[in-house]
């Protein structure tokens, strides 16, 4: 159910971009996926297209990226790169670390056609 509600936030989103490039359609939406995050592009791509009929995005392609978790340690105050959201320092073992991304879903880029042309719309 958790990734419903996330999907459907990042499809009002990608409809707010679109409206604002005055897109006829939507052609491409580019998502980026934390490792850290629970969501997968399978359940993302199917909760999309339920609910893209007759809208701005019916029919358009989803392409999926991911970003690496990060975190910070308290203890040694350094930036580190984490594989699981419950982690100790690599550098120096302390716990519990305080994350700082790769934790989410992330609209990143929407390719949209409007009247005169293709557009590419990059959202960070």
């Amino acid at each position: 159910m958790h990734e419903s509600t996330l999907t459907q936030d990042l499809f009002e989103h990608v409809l707010i971009h679109a409206r604002q490039a005055h897109a006829r359609r939507v052609t491409r939406v580019k998502v980026t996926i934390g490792v850290l995050s629970d969501a997968t592009p399978e359940s993302i791509e199917f909760y999309f297209h339920s609910l893209s009929p007759g809208t701005l995005a019916e029919g358009c392609a989803l392409e999926f990226d991911s970003a690496p978790g990060t975190a910070r340690c308290n203890a040694c105050v350094k930036d580190v790169e984490i594989t699981e959201l419950y982690a100790a320092c690599p550098d120096c073992g302390a716990f519990p670390l305080k994350v700082t991304g790769g934790n989410g879903v992330y609209l990143s880029s929407l390719q949209v056609e409007t009247d005169q042309a293709k557009h590419e719309h990059i959202h960070e």
